[in-house]
């Protein structure tokens, strides 16, 4: 099982347990926390719009909260683990915590593997190397996409259902790599909902590390960097594993990054915090537009706006 596979296990009520035992230094009784993570009106009626128990919604969720190692049981009380704690203490900042012990787990390749987690890597690299200039469909499952791009690999990305995909895209952009465009609260507007490969908030996130030792890098440094932090990214492991599964190679992919990500760092530099800048006889990345191309060398990181 892990995050995709897991139906209850979105990131609001993996939070919530987070939330709860962020504040309790010494731990909570189960049945408290129970009462805490579950809305009250799903309390009231026992199960959710699925007709799915309350007890199965928070004892699935824990059940993912333990395997990633967000938390354990000590004297019949559950606590945060220290690493998931990450030196927090009571009082704000708590989501902060969450999202560091998020990436360092699910975006390391030893321990994502190690809890169980490791799927998630391959369908984001799956999701980055896809175009955003053609939305997907939110409601529409990708196997045949999947199938066709890298034929028996596909199931290791974990997306062998509707609900898997949309559980993975509600993590996708929880942790900054996707927009969900569109939808409402009849079925006919919930089917019309869109989705982005959009990585800007991931890869803003990344760049003091990036940038720790100087302001300016030659780009494939930058690359090498950003995919240390987010394996998913060129030049990552992830990445490449993914890229060996193509049935049919990308032309020119050790020079041409995705239209994702040169869309994502050309929005950055919209945004005044990126300078890209092309020297000559310099190597180079091309930038992919989908309509145009340019090219760029070096990468400066700007002050914040």
């Amino acid at each position: 099982m892990s995050i995709v596979t897991t139906a209850q296990a979105v990131p609001s009520r993996l939070f919530a347990i987070y939330a709860a035992l962020f504040d309790s230094e010494n731990g909570e009784v189960k049945d408290r926390i129970e009462a805490w993570a579950t809305p009250p009106s799903l309390s009231g009626r026992g199960g959710d719009d699925d007709g799915e128990s309350t007890t199965t919604l928070f004892s699935n969720t824990l059940a993912e909260a333990r395997r990633i190692g967000l938390v354990e049981e000590v004297e019949d009380k559950l606590r945060l683990t220290a690493d998931a704690r990450g030196g927090g203490k009571k009082g704000k900042g708590s989501e902060t915590f969450f999202l560091a012990f998020l990436r360092r787990t699910l975006f390391d390749p030893t321990r994502a593997a190690e809890t169980q987690q490791a799927g998630f890597m391959v369908a984001l690299s799956w999701f980055l190397s896809s175009s955003p200039l053609r939305p997907m469909n939110f409601s529409e499952a990708p196997q045949n996409n999947l199938k066709a791009q890298i034929g028996d690999h596909a199931s290791k990305t974990e997306l062998t259902s509707l609900n898997r995909y949309q559980n993975f895209l509600y993590w996708a952009r929880y942790l900054g790599f996707a927009t969900i465009v569109g939808g409402g609260s009849d079925a006919e507007d919930v089917t019309s909902r869109r989705v982005i490969p959009d990585p800007v908030k991931a890869i803003e996130s990344a760049l003091p590390a990036i940038f720790s030792e100087g302001n300016d890098l030659p780009i494939e440094q930058f690359m090498m960097r950003l995919a240390a932090i987010f394996p998913v990214f060129e030049t990552g492991s992830v990445r490449q594993d993914y890229e060996a599964m193509r049935l049919t190679p990308l032309a020119d992919g050790d020079k041409r990054l995705s239209i994702t990500t040169s869309l994502a760092l050309q929005r950055l530099a919209d945004r005044q915090r990126l300078t890209m800048a092309t020297v000559a006889d310099a190597p180079g990345r091309i930038l992919d537009f989908g309509s145009r191309e340019g090219r760029v060398s070096r990468i400066a990181l700007r002050e914040a706006a």
